[in-house]
């Protein structure tokens, strides 16, 4: 069973975009927690602990969210939205649970070896890193392994050709690969392609963005963000 984190979060007073931004830029990140048990509480996070806590990873298990001398709320990351261009967290949802109770939540794949078509000159192409799965939220995994030394080039690894402990259901299209070995070629032609779709989404954001701040201020500070 992985080991139970603690965080510490308090209590968020002020909303609205203009506060939110303010917020984030001396470290503290919006955060929001829902569920059942409780009413839903509008929070805040400081960066720097969730990342040493938490960091990048989708798989967390339960954590401890400790609020004052309030008794521990335990729950799960159900959500982190991050920022394109920075790679910090600017929001985060907080799902109430109980140990034995059912969630859906992703999981990060970690692949295992050097697939044999590597060696013969391939590329391995890791196309997901992660899957979303149902489980106990106490036997939530770290990360799931997948060998691929068997790989040769041309071949792929799907969802359905991945043997889950007794624990774990699988809770998304079974049909999707998560690996395959692709000759070096068919690799250059796919990259190109990743990176133009990269810079066109990181100038869409910027545009979004700019268009944010304009409308902020005509925004009451009063409103939830």
């Amino acid at each position: 069973m992985p080991e139970k984190k603690t965080l510490g979060i308090a209590e968020r007073l002020e909303f609205g975009s203009r506060t939110a931004k303010r917020l984030r830029r001396t470290g503290i990140i919006p955060a929001v927690v829902y569920g059942r048990g409780g009413s839903e509480l509008t929070v805040t996070v400081n960066e720097k602990e969730f990342m040493d806590t938490v960091g990048y990873s989708t798989s967390t298990g339960i954590i401890n969210l400790k609020m004052g001398r309030k008794s521990p709320v335990t729950a799960i990351v159900k959500d982190v939205q991050w920022d394109i261009i920075t790679d910090k967290p600017v929001h985060i949802d907080f799902l109430r649970v109980s140990a034995d109770q059912i969630v859906s939540v992703p999981v990060h794949i970690r692949l295992e070896n050097i697939p044999v078509g590597v060696t013969m000159g391939g590329v391995l192409e890791h196309t997901l890193h992660e899957i979303i799965i149902k489980v106990r939220a106490k036997d939530i995994p770290g990360s799931i392994t997948v060998d691929v030394e068997h790989l040769e080039v041309g071949d792929s690894i799907h969802l359905s050709d991945i043997v889950l402990a007794d624990t774990l259901t699988l809770d998304m299209d079974s049909d999707l690969v998560v690996a395959s070995v692709v000759a070096p070629s068919v690799a250059k032609v796919e990259v190109e392609e990743e990176e133009l779709l990269e810079g066109e989404e990181a100038a869409e954001l910027e545009g979004e963005e700019e268009e944010e701040e304009k409308e902020s201020k005509d925004t009451p500070t009063s409103e939830k963000e």
